[in-house]
């Protein structure tokens, strides 16, 4: 099949777009079976770098949950979940810092590099508390060194875009590891990378938080891919999660853009990030594939 032909109509219309997105925050969080993919990835990091080229703000935020697990595999560790989140005790945490911040972190930065990139590694963007939950019985549940967002470096971001800020910025692209700094002596918190992307977003008062994920959007019917909601307001959205329709683990995906727009995010969509190149689709058509979430 040949590839579609690309008129100077419509060169002149994605153009129009994306210069109509500069100065005005995009966040991106990468990570799940996304992440599995060499091919979406670095269709997505070439998004990515597009974007920045264009003078479009970008910050990408990642997790990496499957390399954490094979990498606590091969360590002899035992992954545990308590309230759906990874206990982190100091075996895992140093796995956990290992894996973001030395291994994933460095390489995305290093291939957005090698795309003309001025991309650096944002690792302490992001200051944490401990995160406490409580069971059924109100009692506290201990998750280790898990943690939540209690404050995003915006100056550091808001540098890298051109704003005056009174030090040097090392780059014009932050990319942040889902850890978070816990005290003076940098101590680190695992942070769920939704959260974090959702705080980032917020801080920035973000245009828009894109969650690529391993889904295609929100669906009426999860079997259905052609069941998928464009569009959504928060209300609609938290009727389909008490009906029922939004369960499992979109849940948490949908309640992050909850976060995000209560946060001040603008608007926050959820694409399938296995497909290449879904994250510039958002840019250069009036439609593209994915679920919107707007207040």
């Amino acid at each position: 099949m040949a590839d579609p032909i690309l008129t100077a109509e419509a060169f002149a219309a994605a153009v129009d777009r994306l210069v109509a997105q500069r100065g005005r925050p995009v966040v991106v969080k990468l990570g799940g079976s996304a992440m599995e993919d060499p091919i979406a990835t670095d269709a997505c990091l070439r998004s990515v770098a597009t974007l920045n080229q264009l003078r479009v703000p970008v910050v990408l935020v990642h997790g990496g949950g499957k390399p954490i697990d094979r990498a606590m595999a091969a360590a002899g560790i035992t992954p545990r979940k308590v309230a759906g989140r990874r206990y982190t005790d100091d075996a895992t945490l140093e796995i956990v810092v290992r894996v973001l911040k030395d291994e994933i972190n460095a390489s995305l930065v290093a291939k957005l590099r090698a795309l003309g990139v001025e991309a650096f590694a944002a690792s302490d963007a992001l200051a944490g508390e401990r995160l406490t939950l409580s069971d059924t019985n109100d009692q506290p549940i201990d998750l280790g060194h898990v943690g939540t967002v209690s404050w995003v470096d915006s100056d550091l971001l808001r540098g890298a875009f051109g704003e005056e800020v009174n030090f040097t910025v090392p780059g014009t692209l932050p990319v942040i590891p889902s850890i978070a700094v816990f005290n003076d002596d940098k101590w680190w918190l695992n942070v769920n990378a939704d959260t974090a992307a959702s705080a980032v977003a917020g801080a920035l008062k973000a245009d828009k938080v894109i969650f690529l994920t391993d889904t295609p959007g929100v669906l009426r019917d999860p079997a259905n891919p052609v069941s998928l909601i464009p569009s959504l307001t928060e209300r609609e959205a938290r009727d389909l999660i008490t009906s029922g329709v939004i369960d499992g683990g979109m849940v948490p995906k949908v309640e992050a853009c909850f976060e995000a727009l209560e946060a001040g995010a603008k608007t926050a969509l959820i694409l399938d990030g296995r497909v290449p190149f879904s994250l510039l689709d958002v840019f250069l058509h009036d439609t593209f594939k994915g679920t919107v979430i707007r207040r």
